[in-house]
């Protein structure tokens, strides 16, 4: 089975035909393990700080005998709705489940979101002290730990549902007023925060850290034929310019779609680098086979998207069926052979494995050390090429 997929992979590889696809190829993989970590709206209270402690339990781990090593190699920071200075909220992305009724995200929005995980003391900046700190304990990493940032996606509409309501409410760039009518002006808002993020990431000479994409966040990109809400998404028409720009400045598109998502076979045609599909067992069983999951997953040549929440720690009275969930995610990574052949990202609500790594349970210790192993033992990081 595992000389399968990789035959597979190797063959979903070698019909991608973008730029940036190709030098990826050459070079080869650059992460193994991405934890995805929420932050940016102030509705996350306490938990809307990323300060160097929160990292440091993400960063690197102690086995039981006391001995320290590295835990994930990649984060991505993304946030789905955010309070501008007018105190409203904002959506900054499509959500399949949620489109609601609020205003999407205007250009001082999407900055907000950049400049949350810019400022000095939050964000990226504890991440690379929590790393150099880390170093002095155990020495340099074997390879530089990579970010990826989320770009928000162009909502056509001011309100998502209102197709009579402005198409001209972002604001501007490229010294006019952008019309989201236009695809052409949907990846020119796009191409403004990257180039923005870009030139503010590098002024902050980060040592520990590099920049290697931007995330799409609608977890479904529809198309006329397939999907949801085609008509008012049509996100197909502006991604491929937005690659195309990323690809230019030596970046990569990523993006994690739901179980069979619109698209989730079509990223080449997109421009995305990395793909992974959420099997979505953890919070709908049985529902969804892991026969099912995987044949799309490998068929598709994408990665796989761990899920967990705290569910897992030994107060939730879930505990024991939801980890139970999560062992089946290691067995079909195994057995599929997607360890130590692709990367994987966690989903982990929203602050699981340092809710874990704190705990004095002994249950909760062994999760902790059972996901900490499979994670640090990744055979695809002796492969990494920085």
């Amino acid at each position: 089975m595992k000389k399968t997929l990789l035959i597979l992979l190797a063959a979903s590889l070698a019909a991608c035909s973008s730029p940036r696809t190709d030098w990826q190829r050459a070079k080869g993989e650059s992460f193994a393990d991405m934890i995805l970590c929420y932050g940016g709206s102030p509705s996350r209270g306490a938990l809307n700080v990323w300060d160097k402690e929160r990292f440091d339990a993400l960063v690197t781990w102690k086995d039981a005998s006391g001995k320290e090593d590295w835990l994930f190699d990649s984060f991505l920071a993304i946030e789905p709705r955010l309070w501008g200075r007018d105190s409203e909220p904002r959506d900054v992305a499509l959500s399949q489940e949620d489109p609601g009724n609020r205003p999407s995200g205007r250009k001082e929005h999407w900055k907000e979101l950049a400049d949350y995980w810019l400022a000095p003391d939050n964000g990226f900046a504890e991440l690379d002290r929590s790393i150099a700190a880390a170093a002095e304990r155990i020495g340099e990493p074997p390879y530089k730990r990579k970010v990826a940032m989320n770009m928000p996606d162009a909502v056509m509409h001011e309100f998502f549902e209102d197709t009579l309501s402005s198409t001209t409410y972002w604001g501007e760039a490229a010294g006019r007023r952008l019309d989201f009518s236009s695809p052409e002006d949907r990846a020119e808002a796009c191409k403004w925060y990257i180039d923005y993020f870009m030139k503010e990431f590098r002024t902050r000479e980060y040592k520990n850290i590099e920049l290697i994409g931007f995330y799409v966040h609608c977890e479904e990109i529809p198309t006329p034929t397939k999907g949801w809400r085609w008509a008012w998404k049509k996100m197909d028409t502006y991604l491929p310019m937005v690659a195309e720009h990323l690809h230019s400045v030596g970046q990569n598109l990523l993006w994690i779609p739901y179980r069979e998502a619109a698209s989730f076979s079509s990223t080449d045609a997109l421009g995305i680098d990395y793909c992974w599909m959420q099997p979505n067992y953890y919070w709908e069983g049985d529902r969804y086979t892991w026969e099912g999951s995987m044949a799309m997953i490998k068929g598709a040549g994408v990665g796989m998207e761990f899920e967990f929440d705290d569910r897992l720690l030994s107060s939730n009275p879930e505990h024991d069926r939801k980890r139970a969930d999560l062992d089946l995610y290691y067995k079909h990574a195994r057995e599929s052979g997607l360890y130590g052949s692709w990367s994987f990202t966690y989903f982990q609500d929203h602050n699981t494995v340092y809710n874990l790594a704190r705990s004095k349970d002994p249950g909760d210790i062994a999760e902790y050390e059972k996901l900490c192993k499979f994670v640090s033992g990744n055979p695809l990081r002796k492969r990494i090429k920085e």
